[in-house]
């Protein structure tokens, strides 16, 4: 059965298992379109178990806080239908959440094996910006009211970060346990070096023993990941148009790629692996930005940077699947530590949640795949990403995720690299940990005011003039 960990027979609570913080997710954002997809399919299974006449009721959904301020750009209205019309990530392959919107729009209902219930989209999903007593910025509340508009039953659900949703009392609970303590990076390190355990190896017995995980289950997950990752760059660097929203800002990764590979290419002074990790960065998050399928690495906004790193390692150092396997198990660790000790909820801390936590993983896992250690170089390359992201902004403009977010996962991608380098050839323990630094990058996201945190009111997404024709590039 799985229990809490045990270190020096101090027990602590779980860490997340990385098949939470690596796992399939549709664009554009995990917090807001992720999230709210399962929070629906969590009401509808208790619509399931109802019966009752024919119909049973009307449908109502409220977007709270940042998702109210960001729900159309990051597209939460049409992830709760898709939610509530039964879908999930992986039946999305073949099957975009606005053709579902548009289905249960022309329809007016939603349908259970039971029951149907009256539900029009553009008039029962609301968005809320006057409350501000919430329990968290990323707050959805539903109802099922009987056809006079009274109340049947209600629920209400946070969405925390990286897509995982909790109802409000799970939440509740979460908040109140004062000083809850979660195995550190540092403990983790001293059990890995008592043990000679390599990073991978520890996660998976972590996963075994904390969470009933076969390491063939981890193993299975990890690989079905990195193929998604693979395909999710194959994608990107294929597309080409114009992203969906206000701004009409154009795909450029294809270009950026068939430009590279040309002879006419202007490489500036920096290495063919930047320019590359650059480019499979920007494909992934126009991707994203287009609603197609990707992996959280931590979340959605961000899902660019680890893959874009991994796969830039593999081509420089030929490395086999395997081995890119065991570096997603070690950028997992790290999404666990930051989920566990700060947040990666752009509406909660900031960017620096997102992009500064897939830099900090990606860091770890490359600098794994040179050989660092794990007592000094990997913890090192994770602390030196991070760092360097702190104080962060989330200023989606127009509330969406092509300006700057694209332009972020290159930077993180190429920051990775830089501080998986840099621990490489540095001697000695650094002065500052990763958990120090994720101490950090929590209150400091504490203290950041709430327009700078996804709800498009600071920042670049309140002094880009709209109104403004775009660039001739498009961006």
């Amino acid at each position: 059965m799985p229990h809490s960990p045990v270190v020096d027979n101090v027990e602590f609570a779980r860490l997340p298992s990385i098949l939470d913080i690596l796992k399939p997710a549709v664009g554009p954002s995990s917090s807001h379109t992720l999230g709210p997809m399962r929070a629906a399919r969590e009401f509808l299974h208790i619509l399931q178990k109802r019966t009752g006449p024919q119909p049973a009721g009307r449908i109502a959904v409220t977007l709270c806080g940042s998702l109210a301020y960001t729900g159309r750009g990051h597209l939460t209205n049409l992830a709760v239908v898709a939610g509530l019309a039964g879908y999930e990530p992986e039946g999305l392959i073949s099957r975009s959440i606005r053709d579902i919107y548009d289905l249960v729009c022309a329809t007016g209902t939603i349908t259970t094996s039971s029951n149907w219930y009256v539900f029009h989209p553009e008039d029962d999903v609301s968005f809320d910006t006057e409350t501000t007593s919430l329990p968290h910025p990323n707050t959805l509340r539903f109802a099922l009211l009987d056809l006079r508009g009274q109340t049947l039953l209600s629920a209400v659900y946070i969405s925390i970060g990286g897509g995982q949703v909790v109802d409000a009392a799970t939440y509740e609970a979460m908040t109140v346990g004062i000083d809850v303590r979660h195995v550190s990076g540092r403990e983790i390190i001293a059990r890995c070096t008592q043990s000679e355990k390599e990073l991978p190896a520890y996660v998976l017995d972590m996963e075994q023993a904390h969470h009933g995980h076969s390491k063939a289950k981890v193993m299975s997950h990890i690989g079905r990941m990195w193929e998604r990752m693979r395909r999710s760059i194959d994608d990107g660097v294929r597309h080409e148009g114009t992203l969906p929203g206000s701004l009409r800002v154009a795909r450029r990764a294809a270009e950026m790629m068939a430009l590279f590979r040309s002879k006419e290419a202007k490489r500036g002074i920096v290495s063919s692996e930047v320019f590359r990790a650059s480019i499979y960065a920007i494909a992934v998050a126009e991707e994203n930005a287009d609603g197609g399928n990707i992996v959280t690495a931590p979340t959605c906004g961000a899902a660019g940077v680890l893959p874009a790193c991994l796969l830039v390692a593999q081509e420089a150092l030929a490395l086999t699947d395997q081995r890119v396997h065991e570096a997603l198990l070690v950028a997992g660790l790290i999404g666990s530590l930051a989920v566990s000790e700060a947040s990666i909820a752009g509406a909660l801390v900031g960017c620096q949640g997102e992009i500064g936590v897939a830099s900090a993983m990606a860091a770890a896992a490359v600098c794994y795949l040179l050989g660092g250690s794990v007592a000094d170089q990997i913890d090192r390359a994770a602390e030196t990403a991070l760092e360097h992201y702190l104080g962060l902004t989330c200023d989606p403009v127009a509330g969406l995720v092509q300006i700057p977010c694209i332009e972020r996962n290159a930077a993180g991608a190429v920051s990775a690299l830089n501080a998986a380098s840099m621990a490489m050839i540095s001697g000695g323990r650094d002065r500052v940990s990763f958990d120090a630094t994720l101490k950090a990058m929590r209150q400091t996201g504490l203290d950041m005011p709430s327009r700078y945190k996804e709800t498009s009111l600071g920042g670049l997404a309140a002094i880009i003039d709209l109104d403004e024709p775009p660039a001739a590039d498009g961006a």
